[in-house]
C-alpha cells in the first residue's frame, strides 16, 4: 500500500514533465478487459531530480527511515538507468490471478530475458521479476485481488527499466534500514 502511495504521490509530481516531453509509447501491454489506471514514463534526465525532490516528502511516511538514505548515493545507484516505465492497471473482468499473472510472463518486451524472482502468497498475490543480460534492463509485476466498490478486481503493478542499477549501492543503501 505504501508503495502504490508514493507511486500516486511521484506520478502527480511529474505530471506536468511528463506530459510535455515528447516520448514514445509505454513498451507495456494491458491485460484485455482491463483498464491504465497511472502510467509513469521516465527517462534519467527526470528520474533523478524527481526522486530528489520526493525523498523529503517520504519522511512523513518512512520516519528516520527517509532521513538515513543520502540523496547522492542514490543518484549514484541509478545514474546509468536510462528510462523507468509503470504502469497501474484494474482488471474487472471474471480473470483468475494466474491468468493475469501468465499474460505478464508471455507479455514481456523483446528480448532475452531470465525470470529471477517469483513469489504467490494470498497476502501479495503473485510477485515476478525478469532481467535481461546481467541487469541491462529489468521487467517486473505483481497481481493482486482486490474489492474495489464492493467488486472482485485483479490490480496489476508493472515496472520495467532500461539501464543498469548498482546493487551494490543499492544494498548499502538498504544495510541502513536492516541496521536500525
Amino acid at each position: 500500500m505504501k508503495i502504490r502511495i508514493a507511486l500516486i504521490a511521484f506520478a502527480l509530481l511529474l505530471c506536468t514533465s511528463v506530459m510535455a516531453a515528447d516520448k514514445p509509447a509505454l513498451d507495456i501491454p494491458i491485460y484485455p478487459g482491463g483498464e491504465s489506471t497511472m502510467e509513469v514514463d521516465l527517462s534519467n534526465q527526470d528520474l533523478i531530480p524527481m526522486i530528489k525532490a520526493m525523498l523529503p516528502m517520504m519522511t512523513g511516511k518512512m520516519g528516520s527511515l527517509a532521513e538515513k538514505i543520502n540523496p547522492d548515493d542514490l543518484t549514484a545507484a541509478i545514474k546509468d538507468v536510462k528510462r523507468v516505465e509503470v504502469m497501474q492497471v484494474e482488471v474487472t473482468k471474471n480473470a483468475t490471478e494466474a491468468d493475469v499473472s501468465d499474460y505478464y510472463a508471455k507479455h514481456i518486451p523483446v528480448g532475452q530475458w531470465s525470470r529471477i524472482f517469483w513469489q504467490r502468497q494470498s497476502s501479495m498475490g503473485t510477485i515476478a521479476i525478469f532481467m535481461q543480460g546481467t541487469g541491462d534492463a529489468m521487467y517486473g509485476y505483481q497481481v493482486q485481488s482486490a474489492v474495489v466498490d464492493g467488486k472482485p478486481v485483479k490490480k496489476i503493478l508493472v515496472a520495467k527499466t532500461e539501464g543498469k542499477v548498482d546493487y551494490a549501492k543499492l544494498l548499502a543503501i538498504a544495510s541502513k534500514f536492516i541496521v536500525q
